[in-house]
């Protein structure tokens, strides 16, 4: 009896042992266990990814060893990886003389640092680290980065497009499924459906992939700004966000967000003279479009911002957002609601404007094949800003 007690007592407490969880153990960057070499770790849902970037702690602190044999092909700490504050790693391939500048990657950078999200360090921010390979200076060299030969793409994103076939031959498979993104600075591409040639980019929603196509052929004189918010607003796609932040409504005035083909090009207008290239960090009102209060304009919340809209002549009025709107245009600023239709897609509706740090995903996966299924195609959001609507607003030739 003494025996089988104490094998008993034995028994129970080794089970106790291993049915602690793991997350309750005190961990630190240097404490971190070694990944055993799975390819399927920094996809694992279970493992631990203290900032909720998508990528696991283990393969931030000890990189991503794909095939198991102890060294890491993806070296994601020596590229400057934290796992208590959130990165995002792109490697951006380009064609000859359309790789964005040095001060345009800069702008991109600060504004994804600017963006108020909390991290487990205590700071605010999102470090991006961009990867163009030796055509920049070292911080934006990462080892990736490539010219590719100048084409034509295609809006066909699959594995049977040009744009797949190009990450194929040059976008190393360890870094696409471990964590990184991919895009291409491209000259132009062709709409399969409708043949058009002068969009200015197009992005996987929620998946990583997009391109920036605003090169010389359609696109010649295109400025900073709209590389900068070309690039913002099409990675935007690939964290989830749509056209009008959380839906498809686009052209919100009180959406303040790149992802509004309406700032696209050329910022958010702030009351201070500058212009905001980024995405939208505070909830605005909601805009009933058949019931609009002219004398509270955007509400508050728009004090930062200006809006230009027509007067009862047709000219341009450009004012502080907060203050009375005559949205009608009738030259006065009525005490009843007024029905227009702001964003001018035909329809009076409720135009919502929710903070996009809400919508943000930061873990973007590649396209999984689901249990016995096909390979899950996620969707493109095609860009419908166009070289002639730049030319329209004077911002190239």
């Amino acid at each position: 009896m003494k025996l089988r007690t104490i094998a008993r007592l034995m028994l129970a407490f080794v089970s106790l042992v291993f049915l602690v969880p793991l997350n309750s153990l005190p961990a630190s960057a240097d404490t971190l266990p070694v990944d055993p070499g799975n390819p399927g770790a920094a996809r694992d849902v279970a493992a631990l990814d203290s900032d909720g970037d998508g990528i696991s702690d283990i393969v931030e602190i000890n990189g991503y060893d794909a095939d198991g044999d102890g060294r890491p092909e993806v070296d994601y700490k020596k590229m400057g990886a934290n796992p208590y504050h959130k990165d995002v790693f792109v490697e951006m391939d380009y064609m000859p003389g359309e790789l964005a500048s040095e001060e345009e990657l800069d702008r991109i950078v600060q504004s994804f640092a600017d963006l108020n999200v909390t991290n487990p360090d205590g700071r605010a921010g999102v470090n991006l680290h961009l990867d163009a390979g030796s055509a920049r200076s070292a911080k934006y060299n990462l080892g990736g980065g490539n010219q590719v030969p100048h084409q034509m793409l295609s809006s066909d994103m699959g594995s049977s497009g040009e744009w797949a076939n190009i990450r194929a031959r040059n976008f190393d498979s360890a870094r696409y499924n471990s964590g990184f993104d991919y895009m291409i600075w491209g000259d132009y591409y062709v709409d399969n459906k409708t043949g058009n040639r002068i969009s200015s980019g197009v992005g996987l929603l929620g998946s990583p992939g997009f391109m920036v196509t605003v090169g010389k052929t359609y696109w010649e004189g295109a400025n900073s700004d709209i590389r900068v918010g070309t690039f913002i607003h099409e990675l935007g796609h690939n964290l989830n966000l749509k056209h009008g932040g959380t839906d498809e409504f686009n052209g919100k005035p009180q959406y303040y967000s790149v992802m509004n083909y309406n700032y696209q090009l050329t910022g958010i207008p702030k009351a201070d003279g500058t212009r905001y290239f980024g995405y939208l960090q505070q909830d605005m009102p909601t805009l009933n479009e058949w019931a609009l209060n002219e004398r509270d304009g955007f509400g508050p919340q728009a004090g930062e911002y200006l809006y230009t809209h027509k007067d009862k002549n047709g000219k341009d009025v450009t004012q502080p957002a907060n203050q009375p709107i005559d949205f009608n245009r009738n030259g006065v600023i009525d005490n009843s609601p007024v029905s227009v239709d702001l964003n001018g897609d035909g329809i009076l509706n409720e135009l919502t404007a929710l903070s996009d740090l809400k919508k943000l995903n930061f873990d973007i996966k590649p396209a999984q094949a689901g249990a016995g299924g096909p390979v899950a195609q996620p969707e493109a959001e095609e860009n419908l800003v166009t070289a002639d609507d730049a030319r329209n607003l004077g911002l190239i030739p």
